[in-house]
């Protein structure tokens, strides 16, 4: 993909994103009760900002990235029309449910529906070059996830809904754990066939979970509870292959960096499974909270922080010095994570009230977070050839 379109494809999903982290921010501060209710109407909608606006945005583009290794054909050039598609889509379903216009709403969700077929089709693409199979079929479970997501956003928002927010979630979950296929195999040399158990069961799961989202609460804690659990094995069984393959290999400062991450964010998703079943059996708002940041923030957060060293300067044809990196955005949005689901279950049990102080603060710590990050980038690619 040419670098021309690369920027303004990256630089707008970057822009969802901080409007999305914007409004959680302000979410945050207005339920702990330490700021006003400033851009309250977004409140709901800052799931979707985020995964379709930033994080889909972040995929799509890093995936049409490889257009170029594939036949010039039809298929491949309507592949560059997937970033504009997704992000007119998100942006005119935020229109329609803030102007209370199902029409628009509609209209949206239809773009994102088509974004995610065009999505289906790239990746089915790269079965036919050679890509590690297994790999690439994560990545169309991940699709399946974004292509149901997107047909569910069009009648209601995903806040409270276990099933619908564990759809979205296990888009960008299922399509990372895919891309850890490939290099843990690439890596160890061994076949990805290995990690077919585990495609089975996260592919379960995105079933359930899509169920869940349709059934009466009964029968949805006993479909949640199961496709938790797989969840559950499936980052089990990841972190196991994750921990073998390093300590088979010679590790260098850049490799332990990535492993320092991913490792870490397998444990944040088996917290997250944990804390899913904890609501599934008592359903309360604070455990609500922990299992969808375990998972947004603690698996996707440090999948994000692991990979986009590697991704941000392959899409903008620049080098990268690994010397620049280090681990202080690890730690910050740890402690970010830490701070915000530590003060709300300590509040939940009778803690003191000042604690509300500390989750409001946790969201500005995420914000810390993100810019470390970007400025490492930045002075990591700095002079950079292409």
């Amino acid at each position: 993909m040419p670098r021309s379109m690369a920027l303004p494809f990256m630089g707008a999903s970057i822009a969802f994103m901080l409007l999305a982290l914007t409004v959680g921010i302000f979410r945050l501060m207005a339920q702990s009760g330490t700021g006003p209710v400033v851009l309250g109407d977004l409140f709901a909608l800052h799931p979707l900002l985020m995964v379709f606006g930033f994080i889909g945005g972040i995929i799509v583009t890093e995936r049409i990235a490889g257009v170029e290794l594939l036949p010039h054909t039809k298929q491949t050039r309507l592949s560059l029309a997937i970033p504009p598609v997704i992000f007119g889509g998100i942006a005119i379903e935020t229109a329609g449910y803030l102007l209370g216009l199902a029409e628009l709403r509609y209209v949206g969700a239809a773009l994102l529906v088509v974004s995610s077929l065009l999505f289906l089709a790239l990746l089915r693409s790269f079965l036919s070059i050679g890509r590690e199979r297994v790999s690439v079929v994560f990545m169309i479970v991940s699709a399946l996830a974004l292509l149901l997501s997107s047909l569910l956003s069009a009648f209601s928002l995903p806040a409270g809904n276990v099933g619908f927010v564990m759809i979205l979630l296990l888009f960008p979950v299922v399509f990372v754990l895919g891309e850890r296929v490939e290099l843990t195999s690439l890596a160890t040399k061994r076949s990805s066939a290995r990690f077919t158990p585990a495609l089975l069961l996260v592919s379960v799961a995105v079933a359930l979970f899509g169920l869940n989202s349709f059934f009466s609460v009964a029968r949805a804690t006993e479909l949640a509870l199961a496709a938790f659990a797989m969840v559950a094995i499936t980052f089990a069984y990841f972190l196991a292959a994750e921990v073998s393959a390093r300590s088979k290999s010679v590790v260098s400062p850049f490799q332990k960096y990535v492993a320092s991450h991913v490792e870490l964010a397998y444990v944040w998703g088996l917290a997250g499974s944990a804390f899913g079943v904890a609501y599934s059996l008592s359903p309360q708002f604070v455990l609500y909270d922990a299992f969808v940041h375990s998972f947004a923030l603690g698996f996707i957060g440090l999948m994000f922080l692991a990979h986009g060293p590697i991704i941000l300067p392959m899409v903008t044809r620049r080098q990268f010095d690994n010397a620049r990196l280090s681990f202080v955005p690890l730690a910050v949005l740890v402690l970010a994570l830490v701070v915000r689901i530590g003060s709300e279950l300590a509040l939940l049990y009778g803690g003191p009230g000042m604690l509300n102080l500390a989750v409001a603060a946790s969201g500005w710590l995420v914000l810390v977070a993100v810019i470390a990050f970007f400025a490492e980038i930045v002075r990591g690619t700095r002079g950079g050839r292409r």
